[in-house]
């Protein structure tokens, strides 16, 4: 989608529009955001499905990740996809996913002091 490297807080969109047409954003690339170290806050939308292989593999800056999907799988979520992220994040997760969410992003690469929360 084009994102500019030197964000600090990024928000991915629901949809965006290209030439005059809406389309669904719904995977995040893999190496998307990999070892971007001034990115520190993200918010991933409702309609995200997947999120690639390193996505956000070595952004040791990266403290806050919302996650507002409800779509996503352990199968949709790439391997190390939240390996490297600070030691001390903080991942809000829906309330109604929170068991299944704090098991597969363990497993996807996030830290053991990564606190994960239930979105407010």
């Amino acid at each position: 989608m084009g994102i500019k490297k030197n964000s600090k807080n990024i928000s991915i969109p629901t949809a965006i529009k290209i030439n005059g047409k809406s389309y669904k954003v719904t995977s995040i690339a893999k190496n998307a955001f990999k070892s971007n170290k001034k990115l520190k806050e993200i918010t991933i939308s409702k309609n995200i499905a997947s999120i690639g292989k390193n996505a956000f593999n070595g952004c040791k800056n990266l403290k806050n990740i919302k996650i507002k999907t409800k779509k996503l799988k352990a199968k949709s979520i790439g391997t190390n996809a939240f390996k490297g992220i600070n030691s001390k994040a903080t991942i809000e997760v829906p309330e109604n996913k929170f068991k299944i969410y704090k098991k597969i992003i363990k497993n996807k690469g996030a830290g053991k002091n990564v606190k994960i929360v239930k979105l407010k």
